[in-house]
């Protein structure tokens, strides 16, 4: 009986599965993130170690994400977009494989940020500083395709 009373203690004290990091985004003082926990993506704007200024979250039948990925043939682009009302938050990220010319070689580039839009309309580009490279997670391909994927460079 001891046994299965420390067996149980162990099971209900076990931690429960924390956050992963899909995107991270640091524009300086402020950062992006974009968390999964389970099937559950969350996009949270705002200075590191405070309270979030915009939280927002959802999942494949909360009509609010959707993904996208472009591949191309020498990188790719992937966006998450959040929509909350009016605005639409897209986290984006592009990759480029290294590029050798006669002459010189383009490095490898990778590269993030996220778009803010109103009303169809982008009214912010908050481009990474630091981090900003997103890899392909397996929840992407359950959320509703976004036709738009719509990096800096596209809009």
């Amino acid at each position: 009986m001891r046994i299965a009373s420390l067996a149980l203690t162990a099971f209900v004290a076990w931690p429960a599965q924390a956050a992963e990091t899909v995107f991270e985004c640091s524009f300086g003082a402020t950062r992006a993130m974009v968390t999964l926990e389970g099937e559950r993506l969350t996009y949270s704007y705002g200075r590191p170690g405070r309270r979030p200024e915009l939280e927002l979250s959802g999942d494949r039948s909360s009509g609010t994400l959707s993904y996208h990925r472009q591949m191309y043939i020498r990188g790719e682009d992937q966006t998450l977009r959040f929509a909350s009302g009016d605005h639409s938050y897209v986290v984006y990220a592009r990759w480029n494989a290294p590029n050798q010319h006669l002459t010189h070689t383009e490095p490898e580039h990778i590269g993030g940020g996220v778009l803010v839009i109103r009303r169809g309309e982008i009214v912010r580009d908050l481009r990474c500083r630091s981090g900003g490279d997103m890899r392909e997670w397996p929840v992407f391909f359950t959320l509703p395709e976004d036709p738009a994927n719509l990096t800096p460079d596209d809009a």
